[in-house]
């Protein structure tokens, strides 16, 4: 039996579960009464949603009891991101003025599914504003430090939710991920987040960044927990999570993804390399020319956020703009007034670029590199435009360009920085391949353990 429900594994849980050694309705009441009793509880979850877990608890108590099992997620509290539709509660995105719009008539399309496995939903997690940074600041609600060290950020825009995992808040939690904010509070956090392939979870019922780029995906505090999550919010049959076979090809691309490094975080990756080479996995570090060409296309044409966003957002821009985070609105209106051509032809060049990408890498099985270059910054060192702009871009820019190609990307924490700060390692592979990301990360995971246990 697990001597704290609330750092179970999923897995854990749903074993306890089926002995009847722990009960659903417990479990979660022992969930908010954690949520409520925390120090940061209320910046971590904008609304508790207490009166629909008490319900989706007792739901998977009495389908056990009746001998129906749903799968490895009954009974689990899952954490909910504030941009998905939740039946009855109103989807604010971490926004003022969308928390004026009228309550959810029905739950997302993802959120249907994770209900129909058994899920029970604790709360709708804070964010970014419209989820349009990588740093996690919210103005208006107030921002969750982050869970190791309280006086630093910790990374958007999935902020909530990977503190709410982190902090034992929830045992599993949703996100999504638009230039990284699945990965990015994964990293800082020192927990598991994937940035699903485009298209494969649904995103109705979500409020929109950009169309084009955005993904819903898992943050766990396991790459078990996060693939059984995944499963579920894919619609998937679960089957546990396999490892790879036994030796990879892997690519550490210089391009980019390493320049400027912070000490610590280049230290850590080092030591992931050498680990990586250490399991029998070929790993080769070199040039990726490609990788360069996702921000070039955002140079000159803008950006698939700016341009959306804009048409998205455009009454609230024009009528509430001082009701919004002013540098929300900043990054919005960054490219204001270019040519409707500049959309297309940034649209046109993204689909070539993702057609020639993995074609370029063949014979690579996955990509690997630092999820963040630096370290969270103190929330205090971003009071100037200055400061957070630089961080934010910062943040962003290892991440960002796996959603311009559309590809899964998992974080999972490879070691450990000064103060006890995590540094995250990125397993990107072809779209379809999450499982591969997945079960590489676990490989890190567990050798990483035997490692520091000597």
């Amino acid at each position: 039996m697990p001597t704290d429900p609330v750092r179970a594994s999923v897995a854990e849980l749903g074993a306890a579960y089926r002995s009847g050694e722990l009960d659903p309705v417990a479990v979660t009441q022992a969930f908010l009464a954690r949520v409520a009793a925390h120090p940061h509880g209320s910046l971590v979850y904008l609304r508790v949603t207490a009166e629909r877990a008490l319900a989706q608890a007792e739901r998977a108590a009495r389908l056990f009891a009746a001998g129906v099992d749903l799968g490895p997620l009954q009974g689990v509290p899952v954490a909910v991101k504030d941009l998905l539709d939740m039946e009855g509660e109103v989807t604010s995105a971490g926004s003022k003025v969308l928390a004026e719009r009228p309550p959810a008539p029905q739950d997302a399309p993802v959120l249907a599914r994770l209900d129909a496995a058994g899920a029970v939903f604790v709360g709708r997690t804070n964010m970014t504003e419209l989820a349009y940074s990588g740093v996690g600041i919210n103005p208006h609600y107030g921002t969750p430090p982050c869970a190791l060290d309280e006086t630093r950020v910790p990374g958007g825009s999935s902020s909530g939710t990977g503190v709410a995992v982190a902090a034992g808040l929830a045992t599993v939690g949703v996100g999504s991920d638009t230039g990284g904010s699945v990965r990015i509070p994964a990293a800082v956090n020192g927990v598991v987040g994937l940035k699903t392939t485009d298209g494969l979870v649904p995103t109705g019922g979500t409020a929109p960044l950009s169309t084009t780029l955005d993904t819903i995906g898992p943050l766990a505090r396991t790459c078990a927990d996060a693939w059984t999550l995944f499963a579920a919010m894919a619609a998937q049959p679960y089957a546990p999570l396999r490892p790879p076979r036994e030796r990879l090809t892997l690519l550490a691309p210089t391009t980019l993804l390493t320049d400027d490094l912070d000490p610590e975080v280049e230290a850590v990756f080092r030591s992931a390399l050498d680990l990586l080479a250490s399991l029998g996995h070929e790993v080769r570090v070199a040039p990726l020319p490609a990788l360069a060409a996702a921000p070039e296309l955002y140079r000159r044409y803008g950006s698939f956020a700016s341009h959306e966003a804009l048409a998205l957002y455009e009454r609230e821009l024009s009528t509430r703009a001082g009701d919004m985070d002013p540098r929300v609105v900043s990054r919005i209106r960054e490219h204001e007034g270019r040519p409707a051509k500049d959309y297309v032809r940034l649209t046109l060049e993204r689909e070539a670029l993702r057609r020639g990408f993995w074609t370029e890498l063949a014979g690579f099985d996955a990509i690997v590199a630092p999820t963040l270059p630096v370290l969270p910054p103190r929330i205090d060192d971003l009071a100037s435009d200055e400061a957070y702009f630089r961080y934010n871009a910062l943040m962003l820019r290892n991440t960002a360009p796996f959603n311009v190609l559309g590809c899964p990307a998992a974080s999972v924490p490879c070691g450990t920085a000064a103060g006890g700060l995590s540094v995250g390692l990125m397993v990107v592979t072809r779209p379809g391949e999450e499982e591969l990301a997945l079960g590489l990360a676990q490989q890190v995971v567990a050798a990483a353990a035997v490692q520091s246990a000597r």
